[in-house]
């Protein structure tokens, strides 16, 4: 009988052991966050935005940048070249159009230092691996976002998406 017992709370504890290791190998944070408020700033509002109310922005004039990476002993000399696409929330048929481009060209040149500090902070052997794309998108939206919101009272989501081109050299 206590062999029983004991076969089966073993059993169990393996299968336990087993759902503990799966859930730490399939949980994906960037995938769980996708869609959520940033946690930064829990207080930002946030709506399902249509792709017809979307404007966009092109930083840097549309065109790529380069930017000096952090140095490493491998590669002192490292750049990357980046090209920076925004998807901004126009509001319900586009109605805040015009507010949404006038705070956007006033905060060009801000959000445009951020992504050269962003990158300042990267060396290249970071910059070459594709999970660093992804981190860096979802960094560069929400320091937009903050960026966009500095001066507002009510705090909302402005920017929605960001295209990021990175060409590591």
């Amino acid at each position: 009988v206590y062999t029983i017992l004991l076969a089966i709370i073993a059993v169990l504890t393996l299968a336990l052991a087993v759902l503990i290791i799966f859930l730490f190998i399939s949980y994906k944070p960037n995938q769980q966050a996708a869609g959520v408020t940033p946690t930064t700033n829990p207080a930002m509002s946030e709506r399902v935005v249509a792709d017809d109310e979307m404007l966009e922005f092109k930083l840097f004039e549309g065109k790529e940048k380069m930017f000096a990476l952090k140095e490493e002993t491998e590669h002192p000399d490292s750049i990357v070249m980046v090209s920076v696409t925004i998807k901004c929330d126009a509001g319900p048929k586009k109605k805040k159009e015009q507010d949404i481009t006038t705070r956007v060209n006033g905060y060009i040149s801000e959000m445009e230092e951020a992504v050269g500090d962003y990158f300042a902070a990267m060396t290249l052997t970071e910059a070459k691996e594709l999970e660093t794309r992804y981190k860096a998108r979802d960094d560069l939206l929400n320091t937009f976002n903050d960026i966009l919101n500095a001066n507002k009272k009510e705090k909302e989501k402005v920017v929605y998406r960001v295209t990021l081109q990175m060409f590591p050299q």
